[in-house]
């Protein structure tokens, strides 16, 4: 990296540590600069950056100066955790990718919120690979490990890079059989790139270090949090062209990352399993509502196969995010989403259409506000956010738009909150429509 990428890297990085500074207002920021204009005048899109911060509300005098003044001498100042990145960069195997910039993924950089800065440890070239998720289980059971496993070998085997987590069960079996049949895997952390977790896949984090890629989007040091992995998994599917979910509950990140594969465009493809097993069941509901049941490696190459021709490169990326299908995917579950703000509780019970509904059971909306009256206070909750976002859906607010005109939220903030709060068990959706989960 030359000194003056590094000055720039160093800005990013200088805005990524702005108390306040998170997706909502990045995508704010870039509405005002956009990326292209400071390909074009790298110095006028930072004079225009400081102008701006000056200017946001929300965030403290204090920091916005601090972090203003470590744009303008990115070099210069005083700055610790600059001191701490720029040792970890010495060594050969350590980068940084910045949002907009040419080696930043294209697929990822499509979503609705990408990470600003990515943190990788490893083969960098991985990033530009057509790369297939595997997702599953943290406790699976023996035949959903081996299946895991040898669809992550096989795939390699083609061509695949293998994307996963690193968490415990499917994750760590997918990664592992990747390795075994010589591939390449990238594991997606929800800590900082220097920490392992959880502490017994130390050894597989080294192999993939070797061998692979590490990528996170946390600051180094930052330790496991709850909120940080379903923003790992927006990572997981965006980078990917297709999502395996092996084994998942009903209520389970897996089906999450399902979810958020689908809204990104991607395919989503289920293995099923026993109609007696719970860690079958979201598989199943996931395949009822238009994953690919998937059988063998075949069911999955043959939709994917053309993107490991060497013909097929990056530039095709905005062909497959535009892709007929998907478009009329996300057309669907938007109709769905508006119809099912008003039809009646008997339609909502008998509805097929929803993607990923965590429970079969259907409440009308007295039914919602009935068990909105138990006990929930605001100490059950992270932050006053998440309570305001969880008592307007107690209320009838069932879709983000009136969750929006409710709390006032940005459609931003609201989306990760209600990952955060699926993931908790505090909410779920039946019908393309939120409700409480008391």
């Amino acid at each position: 990296m030359s000194e003056t990428e590094l000055i720039q890297a160093l800005r990013f990085y200088a805005l990524s540590e702005l108390k306040g500074f998170g997706p909502v207002r990045l995508r704010q920021l870039l509405e005002q600069l956009p990326l292209e204009s400071f390909q074009l005048d790298r110095e006028a899109f930072w004079q225009n950056c400081l102008m701006w911060l000056q200017q946001v509300s929300g965030l403290t005098k204090d920091a916005v100066a601090l972090c203003c003044q470590r744009i303008a001498q990115p070099l210069a100042t005083s700055w610790p955790e600059r001191d701490r990145l720029l040792a970890w960069l010495q060594h050969d195997q350590h980068h940084l990718r910045i949002l907009g910039q040419p080696n930043y993924p294209e697929l990822l950089q499509q979503i609705s919120d990408p990470p600003l800065i990515l943190y990788l440890a490893g083969d960098a070239e991985l990033l530009h690979q057509p790369q297939l998720a595997i997702v599953g289980a943290r406790k699976p059971n023996i035949d959903g490990f081996n299946d895991a496993r040898r669809f992550a070998g096989a795939l390699a085997e083609l061509g695949w890079v293998i994307t996963s987590g690193l968490a415990q069960g499917i994750d760590a079996a997918a990664h592992q059989g990747c390795l075994q049949a010589g591939g390449k895997t990238i594991a997606v952390l929800g800590t900082g790139i220097d920490k392992v977790y959880p502490a017994a896949n130390r050894v597989l984090y080294e192999q993939i270090l070797q061998q692979g890629l590490l990528i996170s989007e946390f600051p180094l040091g930052a330790p496991p949090r709850g909120p940080n992995f379903p923003k790992r998994n927006r990572i997981v599917s965006g980078l990917s062209l297709g999502l395996l979910v092996v084994e998942a509950a009903l209520k389970s990140g897996s089906l999450i990352s399902a979810r958020l594969a689908n809204e990104q465009g991607r395919e989503v493809f289920a293995i099923p399993g026993s109609i007696h097993q719970a860690q079958s069941k979201g598989c199943h509901q996931l395949i009822k509502q238009g994953a690919k049941l998937t059988e063998t490696i075949e069911d999955i190459h043959e939709e994917l196969q053309h993107w490991l021709h060497p013909e097929f490169s990056h530039n095709d990326v905005n062909d497959f995010l535009h892709d007929d299908r998907s478009d009329q995917k996300s057309s669907e579950y938007d109709q769905i989403d508006l119809l099912a703000q008003n039809v009646p509780s008997q339609v909502l019970q008998s509805s097929k259409t929803d993607l990923f509904a965590s429970t079969s059971e259907s409440l009308s909306k007295p039914e919602i506000l009935s068990k909105a009256k138990t006990k929930i206070t605001a100490e059950s909750f992270s932050n006053p956010d998440e309570y305001r976002l969880w008592q307007a859906i107690a209320k009838g607010a069932g879709s983000v738009d009136a969750m929006v005109f409710s709390t006032g939220l940005a459609t931003g903030v609201i989306h990760q909150l209600l990952l955060t709060m699926e993931l908790a068990g505090q909410i779920n959706q039946q019908a393309g429509v939120y409700i409480v989960h008391a």
